[in-house]
C-alpha cells in the first residue's frame, strides 16, 4: 500500500492576503507503510531538503573533479 498524505487542519488564522507560495507552508500528515507511522511535513521543508541535497551534490561533483585531476598527477608521477 502506498504512503498516504492528508492535509492537516490549521489552528492559526489564515493570512489576510496570502502570498502565491503560501500553500507551500501547509502541513500535511504522511502515513508511512508498512507500519503505520505518521510525521508532519511541509512542501517548503521538502523543497529545502532538496536544495540542500542539490548543493551537496554540486560540492561532491566538484570534489570528484579535483580527485580525478589529482589521480592523473599521481599516475603521471608513477609512470615517469
Amino acid at each position: 500500500m502506498a504512503d498516504k498524505y492528508t492535509k492537516k487542519v490549521s489552528e492559526k488564522s489564515p493570512d489576510p492576503v496570502p502570498s502565491a507560495d503560501a500553500w507551500k507552508e501547509t502541513q500535511v500528515e504522511k502515513e508511512h507503510q508498512p507500519a503505520k507511522q505518521k510525521s508532519t511535513v511541509t512542501y517548503a521543508q521538502l523543497e529545502s531538503q532538496k536544495a540542500s541535497l542539490e548543493a551537496q551534490k554540486s560540492d561532491c561533483e566538484a570534489r570528484i573533479v579535483e580527485i580525478d585531476a589529482e589521480m592523473a598527477k599521481v599516475k603521471a608521477a608513477v609512470e615517469a
